[in-house]
């Protein structure tokens, strides 16, 4: 059983923890817990581990950072036995998941790390599950980190300056990149033809000038490129929805919304309107004639008569 103590130790005593998966500390946040800290004193004791002499972070740097700019000599701590590099670092994962909610490329950034020593531990790559088991966090979750971790380094600093924003002043957010390289995944998947002519760093750049100028007015518009890619599963031409795409990616003014309507939109359409009319006889089998009242039945007269247009157009 590990041996823990609780008790005031120097600040200036005290490690920040290289492991340490938060990269921003805003200025907000930090004022708010000083004023607190002023007013109350550290009312949470950090956890700590010996090093030497020394003691480094295992929770609480916001707590210590605070504490030295208001010239605190000592923070309450609880010193906890060392742990390995592995127990180190999810142990970080799984107090902040469950306490607060981090950037999302602040996961993105350590997940390599807690990658490469889980593999150490287990002779073999780990699965998303137990990634997932061990840092705490979910697998929706884990995944939209996954797609930030495999961004180039480039883009990683774009979104570490526009986290500095303030949230309304953010363009090029961590959810702006997550949406594009799922949308890029998929045509990668589908059409590697087309992304090997293009290149995958060329498109980027395109959708990033795209989504700046205003072409392409919501980053959820990127979920129709990846409709485009899919199109043969609703019966669409592969080679039609690989020349729109082409298009999207060699004319500066051609949106994704026109190039998913020129394409695929009317495919779509049709599968959308099969999956409710399918849902909706299903539905209606299941009332008897004594059930339908007579708004009910008014609106089935309407739809029966929308039917009857439409099939008489045939």
């Amino acid at each position: 059983m590990s041996e823990e103590n609780f008790r005031e130790i120097n600040v200036d005593a005290i490690d920040r923890n290289p492991e340490n998966p938060r990269i921003l500390f805003r200025p907000n946040e930090m004022s708010q817990l000083m004023e607190s800290i002023r007013r109350h004193g550290v009312q949470v004791p950090i956890s700590v581990f010996r090093e030497g002499k020394r003691f480094v972070l295992i929770d609480g740097e916001r707590r210590w950072r605070c504490s030295i700019k208001l010239n605190r000599k000592t923070i309450p701590a609880l010193i906890q036995d060392k742990p390995d590099q592995l127990t180190n670092l999810l142990l970080m994962f799984n107090i902040h998941a469950l306490r607060e909610q981090w950037d999302l490329l602040t996961i993105a950034v350590k997940l390599p790390r807690v990658i490469e020593l889980l593999e150490n531990n287990l002779g073999r790559q780990p699965t998303e599950k137990e990634i997932s088991a061990e840092t705490g966090l979910i697998l929706g979750l884990l995944r939209r980190c996954k797609l930030l971790m495999a961004l180039p380094d480039k883009y990683k600093r774009v979104i570490l300056n526009e986290l500095q924003k303030p949230k309304p002043q953010q363009k090029l957010t961590e959810d702006f990149f997550i949406e594009m390289e799922r949308a890029l995944k998929t045509v990668e998947r589908s059409m590697p033809n087309l992304v090997k002519k293009l290149g995958k760093e060329s498109m980027r750049e395109i959708l990033i000038s795209k989504y700046k100028n205003g072409t392409i007015s919501n980053r959820v518009d990127f979920r129709q490129v990846a409709k485009i890619a899919r199109a043969e599963r609703v019966g669409v031409d592969r080679h039609v929805a690989e020349q729109s795409l082409d298009h999207l990616f060699n004319h500066e003014h051609y949106t994704i919304e026109r190039a998913f309507q020129e394409s695929v939109g009317f495919a779509y359409d049709e599968r959308d309107l099969l999956t409710r009319v399918c849902g909706l006889t299903s539905y209606i089998q299941h009332f008897e004639q004594s059930e339908i009242d007579k708004e009910i039945r008014k609106a089935l007269e309407e739809l029966r008569n929308e039917i009857d247009k439409l099939l008489e157009e045939e």
